[in-house]
Formats: C-alpha cells, structure tokens, sequence
C-alpha cells in the first residue's frame, strides 16, 4: 500500500493544465493543489464512457473502447459482444489504495502549511470526499475493508507495519460515511461542474446510505454472513437498516432547491433528450466527467450508433423487450407483456411504421431510435421482414404465428410443426407468404417484388438474425441514448466524440429518496422530521414521471405492501413491471422507476447487486425482441427512396446473441485479489474464495 506521490494526470475541466508529476514544492501552493486534485479526478473509477467491464486492463476503467456493458447483464441494453450479459471487471484494488494514499498525503499535509490556510479546510474536505468515493467503489464490490487514514511509510526492515486487517462491513461503511459528513460540511456550495461540491457529496452519501441499507435489510438470505475472528466482513446487522436509511433520506433531502429536474423545452421527448444532450448546462446535472478533444476522448457515437450512422464498428446498442415493456403507452396484455392483438386475437394491423410507438411515454421515445425518425441525414428503417404483395393489409388478418412464453427459443425461418402455431405455411421455403432477413443489410438481401420499388427486407437498420455478420439491430430497437447526433457523420469514429458523462443527477436523487422513505414507511417510521414518509416518496416518483410524460401516480396508496407482480409462470400476482423484482408494490414501483430513468447510467447494476435480486431476477433469463414486418401491398416511397407501408408487430425471444442470462449467487462480493492476500498476511479472504 505505500506509493510515492507521482504520476498523477488528468484532464478534468477545472480550469488547469495537470502536471504529471509532482513534488511537494509544486503540490503545496494554490494552483499545485488544483493540478493534483484534478489528477485524482481523473483516476476517480467512474463506470463512464471509458469503461469496459471485460477489458484486460484498469479493472476495466479509463479505456478507448467501451464496447462491453454492464446493461448487457441488467436487460438494460443488449449487446452481440456481450450475449449471455457482462460482469463488472473484477480486481479493482491497487489503483484505488494509490487513490486513497493521495488523498490521505493531502489531509495529513496541508495543516502544516499555514500560508494556505484560507483553502486548506476545504481542500481537506474534498479529499475526503475523493477518499470515500473510493471506499465505496471497494467496499460495494468486496465487503468490509482495511481502514487507511494517514501515508503509510514503508520500514525497509519491517515491511508488517504496512499490514493492515480488514474492518467489518458496517465499520468500513460508517467510516465512508463519516468521510462524506466532514466533506459535506467544509466544501463549498458551488463548483465547476467536473468537481464536487457539498452537494455532491450528499449525493454520494444518499448512495452510500442506501447501499448499507439495503445490504442489511435483504443480504442475508441470499449471502450468508462471512464472520471471521469476530470481525463481520460480508454482511450488515440488519437492525442497522433503518438507521442508514434516514441518513440516506436525510442526505437526499439536503439537495432539495439548489438542483432541479430539467423541465425547459414543453416537448417531453425532447425535453428528456436533453438531460443528457445539454447536460453541460443543466441544473439538473450536479457532477459530469467532462472531455475535451486534446485531452480526452471516447468511441461512444462509433461503437453504439447503427451501422448506417457512424464510420466504423456500429450497432452494439440494442435494447430488450423486457426493458420497452416498462413504459407507459404500448399496447400490453394484463400480464404486462407486448400484446398489439385485436379482439379476436389478430394482430394489430398499423399504418406505418411509427404510428404503434406515437403514443408510447415520452421517457421511452427519447431514448430509442423510433422507426421513421431523422437522424444524421438517414431515416431509420427497421424491420424484421416482408409480406408478399398478395397479402392484403386491410383484408387478410393473422394469428400469433410465433411462441412468446418467456422461455421458448423461437426461430421464424424454421419449418414450424408446432400445433400452437396455426399459420404454418407463412414458413414453407416453396409457398413462402412472409419473407424474413436471411442475410446481411446489402442489395442481395433486396425483395422486388414490387415493380419500380427495391425493398431491403429487414430494413436498412432492421435485425440480422443469429449466424449472420456484426451490426445488428439484434432485438429490432435501436437504443439512442448518450449518443450526439448532432456529430456529423464523417466525424462519427472512433475516440472522437467528447459527450460529457453524468455522474451524478438530480433525478437520481429524488429516487434514491423516494425509496429511503418508502423503506421507512414500512419499518415503521411512517413521519420521519415530522414528514410523512409515503407521501414524500408518492411526490418525489411523481416529479420524476411528470418530467418524463409518464403517467402519474394518482394516490399515496399505490405505494402499498401488496405482493409485488410477479412475470410468466411464476406464482403471484401479474400486471406491467413484473420484469423488476421487489419485495412488495410500493418498491417495486420504485425499482422500475429506476430502471426506466437510470438505464444505463451504470447504476441499475449496482442496484440489483445491493437489492439481492440478480440471482432472481436473472436465472436463465432470455432477452426478447420485438419484431414487425411490412406489408408490400399499399407500401409507398418516400422522398428518400425508402418505404413506409401498414406493419404488425411481434414480440418472441430474440435471435441475436440472445442468449439466456444467469447471475451467479457468488458474485455479489468479489474474493480479495491474491497478490493483495500475499502481500498481508492479516487480510481475511472473503467466504466466495
């Protein structure tokens, strides 16, 4: 654990130029200081632009190409490089105690510089804050943790003065927590977006609070507590929820008037687009790591875009079913799942190919590419497949000719003898009535048909299915979050997009809140500071779903004790959300609320990580798509050369690097790197290894 104080870079925008490296005579003066802060800043391990959970390097931080996710494992988003779903990088150890060595160099240092003392209380808070940011990054991925406060020396002949025991879980949280408490009260109220403030730092202490809670209320059951020598290194007494919980309300509510939720453009699509498109200038955004194109750069736009709108690479964002399927607006059965059927069980027959997601939440509509919308120059133009021009939209009607059950690996070019599927000719390669995508989106994979009209199958941007080439739309919804589409396409490349990453909004914040005080509410605690809990919680969903377009709660109530919905064949109750586990309705409402407001941001991983659910949630798990298919007769051109015509929608497992997903129970808590357990003989090894 004992590092120099060297070779720290940096490229935060705190109106500096880093150094990279630094003596105490450069560090101990007004501008010395910013340059090392900013170096901390930038080795902060933020899960952003630069991470990629299966890169070999970093721990998987501060990498040029972000291509695996961890929404891949969530359902948050699917990726054809990440098919069964993506792990966060494990190891993360050593940059973190070089981390908290240089944050300790400063809190231990500057008291004994007296020319600085007008700043040194608030350089010493903030350092603080860096130091507990870094705590919880370890203590949420390994349990309780050695407590380091000051610069170890290393004793040549000695080295056992550098060997430090394991705290206990709770001990390593409330040491995080008191951390925050010292930075809350001595940083300032205000600061450039890419630092903290004492705001922030009560944003982090919300999380912080919340995953300590959380981990006693419903770690036990799923992973039994790890004792050794007395100390309780994986697990938190549970009688200690509750008081976490009004510390992570308390924080929560501190923020409340100096951020807001981003309300200024009336169109609620636009409106919510803009969170993260002018997220530089937004109230609502109260910590960005910001990147700058001599210093910093990502591959965001090259990587996620479709294939049609970046240079290179392309198509690696596509978005489960399951996920669209939380929103307000689509056309669900009772049990929550995409059901587009007229009364007599025919598919709904649309007009065109935007009009099924016209009325669909607003939330939802800026975060995907809906068919027909403009962008970089291109119309989307996603299918799955054709109708032969002898089928007639407004007269021929269909059954489901595919199996939706959550489980049944269904496969449209197949020939079908399956009783449950009545339109078996639509599949016979000699009388084919539905021509699906069988190959790449080139000219060969062209349906002519229609004299004068060249249709691409599976549209220009549509799915390729499960032997096919990279770039796909591999669920048939393209995701468009994050991505800058004002970039023109020429520029769109790799390492050449500079979108600033939100670490922390205020929108998380009033969910974070909300479920504090619903988690109180049901402890007990029904007023907390003279405040009623559930109503707090009905008020601060609300804000977040008025801001989104989604419909509103319409009574404090809703967020009741009921058995949660549960999804397909599984015992209980069913209705919309049953994809997201929760121990009764009021959480999960909240939990869904999350995954619709904080999909990947990376933090629905660590959600389900301290909710205990993983394993639940996600046990052979398929990730679905849907799928639609256009009718040739009636379609027309556009100005563009491309077709619109009427279209059904179907929804069944997806093809493409769908593959199920399961997380395993051990992976809550990552063992102790094994180089670290050589090196300290008095570090605990956790139960998992």
């Amino acid at each position: 654990m004992a590092f120099s104080v060297c070779w720290l870079t940096s490229c935060v925008d705190l109106d500096i130029t880093p150094k990279n490296i630094l003596t105490a005579q450069d560090i101990y003066s007004e501008g010395g200081i910013k340059a090392y802060m900013a170096g901390m800043y930038r080795s902060l391990p933020m899960e952003d632009f630069h991470y990629a959970a299966n890169s070999s390097s970093n721990s998987g931080y501060f990498n040029t190409l972000n291509i695996w996710q961890l929404g891949t494992l969530t359902g948050e988003m699917c990726n054809e490089d990440s098919g069964f779903g993506q792990y966060h990088r494990g190891g993360y150890w050593g940059d973190g105690f070089k981390l908290i060595r240089q944050a300790n160099t400063l809190i231990s240092d500057l008291p004994n510089y007296p020319e600085l003392a007008t700043y040194a209380s608030a350089w010493i808070a903030e350092a603080k804050f860096i130091r507990a940011y870094v705590y919880f990054q370890l203590a949420k991925r390994y349990g309780g943790m050695p407590i380091v406060e000051t610069p170890q020396t290393l004793d040549p002949n000695d080295e056992s003065v550098l060997w430090i025991a394991r705290s206990s879980h709770a001990d390593t949280y409330d040491f995080i927590l008191k951390d925050l408490d010292e930075a809350i009260a001595g940083m300032p109220e205000a600061s450039e977006a890419a630092r903290a403030n004492k705001y922030v730092a009560a944003g982090l202490k919300s999380r912080v609070a919340l995953y300590a809670a959380t981990t006693a209320r419903y770690g036990h059951d799923k992973f039994p507590d790890w004792e050794v020598d007395g100390v309780l290194l994986q697990g938190i007494p549970a009688d200690r929820a509750t008081g976490y919980f009004k510390l992570a309300w308390d924080a929560a509510k501190l923020i409340e008037g100096h951020y807001e939720l981003h309300n200024a453009n009336a169109d609620k699509v636009a409106n919510f687009a803009e969170v993260w498109e002018k997220c530089d200038n937004s109230r609502e955004s109260m910590w960005l790591r910001k990147n700058d194109y001599l210093m910093t750069t990502h591959s965001m736009d090259a990587l996620f875009s479709p294939v049609r709108l970046t240079t290179t690479y392309g198509g690696r964002y596509g978005v489960p079913l399951d996920w669209v399927e939380l929103f307000d607006g689509l056309p669900l059965n009772s049990e929550g799942h995409f059901s587009a059927f007229d009364e007599d069980g025919n598919y709904l027959v649309y007009d065109n190919c935007h009009q099924m997601w016209d009325a669909a939440e607003p939330r939802l509509r800026a975060q995907i590419f809906v068919p027909g919308m403009e962008a970089r120059g291109f119309r989307i133009d996603v299918r799955s497949g054709v109708f032969n021009r002898d089928i007639d939209p407004d007269a021929d009607r269909f059954k489901k000719f595919s199996i939706d059950d959550g489980a049944t690996n269904f496969n449209y070019r197949d020939g079908q003898t399956d009783s449950r599927i009545p339109e078996k000719n639509m599949f016979a390669s000699d009388n084919s009535r539905i021509i699906t995508q069988n190959n790449n989106n080139t000219e060969s994979a062209t349906y002519d048909d229609i004299p004068g009209m060249r249709i691409f199958i599976a549209g220009l941007d549509g799915p390729k299915m499960k032997w096919n080439g990279q770039g796909s739309t591999m669920t048939g919804i393209l995701l468009r979050k994050f991505l800058n589409l004002s970039m023109p396409l020429a520029s769109v490349k790799l390492e050449e997009s500079m979108q600033s990453w939100i670490e922390m909004r205020y929108a998380e914040i009033l969910l974070n809140r909300a479920e504090a005080a619903i988690e109180l509410f049901q402890s007990g605690e029904k007023n907390y500071q003279d405040i009623d809990m559930q109503q707090d919680a009905y008020e601060c969903i609300n804000a977040v779903r008025d801001r989104a377009g989604a419909d509103l709660l319409t009574n404090k109530a809703e967020l009741s004790s009921d058995p949660a919905y549960t999804n397909w064949t599984k015992p209980g109750p069913k209705g919309q959300g049953a994809w997201v586990e929760g121990p009764n309705r009021a959480l999960q409402i909240l939990r869904v609320e999350r995954y619709k407001e904080l999909a990947n941001e990376a933090k629905i991983y660590w959600d389900l990580m301290r909710w205990f659910t993983f394993d639940t949630q996600f046990n052979q798990t398929n990730k679905r798509g849907l799928y639609s298919f256009m009718f040739t007769k009636g379609a027309v051109v556009d100005g563009d050369g491309l077709p619109d015509g009427k279209y059904i929608y179907d929804a069944k497992q997806g093809e493409h690097y769908c593959e199920p997903t399961t997380f395993d129970r051990n992976r809550y808590y990552e063992g102790i790197p094994s180089g670290e357990l050589q090196n300290n003989p008095l570090l605990q090894k956790n139960r998992n290894q």
